[in-house]
């Protein structure tokens, strides 16, 4: 078993200090990167980035003109058909490469507009009337950044509004064999070593990216937290949210535990205390 830091060859497990080892250069700073965004252009078609989006709007049931959050928003393909069914999206991501595709493939307007920003670093408070956070995108930092995240998720709801997080279960990730050997997209297969922790849910990954024709072979490496979805009830009760429903997938399954690669959470922002529903309708509307 081999860990890796891209553009590195192989080493061994280091047993460094944390403090050290913090210091390292984040793995999402270089995964991100122009070839990332190639994939998943081959990988993501428009007809699946609809139906994402149908569930997506079922699942929030949100209001017309709704004003939503899309962290961390990838290209902007979700985003960009969220503006077209007439929300309001603001649509964050760290990756310059992702950021630039979007602002290439997609006009901004009133209707949507592109930030780049760490989702560590939001500020926003009770702006949105959802939260998206999609396709795997949470868990990339340590427990209490995680936790912190989380709450920054919260405050930028509106009382009463919605979060929506699509990540992985555990329960089937624990399943999956360490070295799979896959197809990504139409040009790009895929070497993976990956360990899933299943005391802490950490799933680790390096990845050896081959391309016909190419004498090089890119190597990149990640790391996410999975959590069950007892874990996700007490993560978002921390962060002020209740959990509302868990899917199985973007076709609306229930989650039954262990039986999909996918876990996705709908959580809800407490009204405001002795504020009745009308009011808030009408607060947003009036937005």
């Amino acid at each position: 078993m081999f860990t890796a830091t891209p553009g590195a060859g192989p080493r061994r497990r280091s047993n460094a200090h944390p403090a050290v080892m913090s210091r390292r250069r984040e793995w999402f700073h270089d995964f991100f990167d122009a070839s990332y965004v190639a994939q998943l252009r081959e990988e993501k078609p428009p007809a699946q980035t609809r139906r994402e989006v149908d569930f997506v709007l079922k699942a929030l049931a949100l209001p017309p003109g709704a004003r939503i959050l899309d962290v961390p928003c990838g290209y902007g393909r979700h985003a960009s058909v969220l503006a077209r069914r007439g929300c309001r999206v603001v649509a964050v991501d760290l990756s310059r490469a992702m950021i630039a595709e979007a602002r290439r493939r997609f006009a901004e307007g009133p209707r949507l507009a592109f930030v780049r920003r760490d989702m560590r670093r939001l500020a926003y408070r009770a702006e949105f009337d959802a939260v998206v956070n999609l396709y795997t995108s949470f868990g990339y930092f340590t427990a209490a950044e995680n936790r912190a995240v989380l709450r920054r998720f919260a405050r930028a709801l509106r009382p009463g509004g919605r979060l929506l997080i699509d990540h992985r279960d555990p329960a089937y990730d624990a399943t999956l064999p360490s070295r799979p050997w896959y197809r990504a997209g139409r040009t790009r297969f895929l070497l993976e070593d990956r360990r899933f922790d299943r005391r802490t849910g950490v799933t680790e990954s390096t990845q050896l990216v081959l391309m016909p024709g190419r004498r090089w072979v890119r190597q990149r490496h990640f790391r996410i937290q999975e959590l069950t979805l007892g874990q996700w009830r007490r993560a978002l009760r921390g962060a002020g949210l209740s959990l509302e429903r868990a899917y199985g997938g973007y076709d609306g399954r229930r989650h039954r535990r262990g039986m999909t690669g996918r876990l996705i959470v709908v959580a809800r922002r407490p009204l405001r205390r002795r504020e009745p529903r009308a009011a808030l309708d009408r607060s947003r509307s009036a937005s």
